[in-house]
């Protein structure tokens, strides 16, 4: 864990150091990197960023719902099977730049794969658009969570493997079972008559792969992934708690 923490932080050096310098470390990946463009100027930003305890309930929703998948516990798409791979989310702050980054454009939609490179892995991304004519109180990741997950109505478990392109990959990037890591960003704007909520995950490393595997069906825990752990293996191992019975829990690597 130490190890992952160094490794992120000269990252996060190294980052710095470029923009200190008066260039963008993402321009080798694409000109048009969202972490490299400046906020746009025509947009009337009234709230931007993603606070703490917004973090700890996105990453609560996202692995709520992964261990339901996990679990077996999901009746639609014609009852889906138990995951034996399914990993933890955790919060990671590259990602969660990046995300920001493209959410401070006001133009919601997706950005492109090179948009969003980082070094360690290809992104996935997830969008929400909430219009309003009244500014809300509070950010509203349940909704937008709720509203990624109920894609599933749309799934069939046979696209588990091999994955087949649809109209519910927000739902499939949630339960991605290789996906461990996300960071969000969040910009309230006005348009208008319209008070925009426009909300930005971005997830590594992707999902959605066609003819990629979404989880390994089998016995929950099944084939947790090298570096991981699950339930009592945690705390003999590693001597750690993992916070999800169903879902294994990555203790190496970065």
């Amino acid at each position: 864990m130490a190890t992952s923490f160094i490794a992120i932080l000269s990252a996060f050096v190294l980052v710095l150091g470029f923009i200190e310098c008066g260039r963008c470390p993402y321009e080798k990946f694409s000109p048009n990197h969202s972490f490299c463009k400046p906020p746009n100027p025509r947009c009337n930003i009234l709230e931007r960023g993603v606070g703490a305890g917004d973090k700890q309930r996105i990453l609560r929703l996202h692995n709520q719902y992964r261990a339901k998948v996990a679990g077996g516990e999901e009746t639609q798409a014609g009852g889906l099977p138990q995951a034996a791979n399914m990993l933890e989310m955790v919060w990671d702050d590259e990602l969660a730049a990046i995300a920001q980054k493209h959410a401070e454009q006001c133009q919601p939609g997706h950005d492109c794969y090179e948009c969003r490179q980082v070094d360690r892995f290809m992104v996935g991304q997830n969008f929400y658009l909430d219009m309003n004519y009244e500014p809300p109180k509070k950010q509203a990741w349940d909704m937008v969570m709720k509203s990624f997950y109920d894609e599933v109505s749309m799934f069939q478990r046979s696209y588990i493997k091999p994955y087949v392109f649809g109209s519910y990959g927000h739902f499939t990037q949630v339960v991605w079972a290789a996906t461990w890591k996300v960071g969000c960003g969040y910009v309230l704007y006005k348009e208008g008559e319209y008070y925009n909520s426009f909300f930005v995950c971005n997830y590594g490393p992707t999902g959605n792969w066609f003819d990629g595997e979404m989880y390994k069906v089998g016995r929950t825990c099944s084939a947790c992934p090298e570096g991981s752990c699950c339930g009592a293996e945690c705390s003999q191992k590693y001597n750690v708690i993992p916070k999800y019975s169903k879902l294994c829990m990555m203790v190496k690597g970065n």
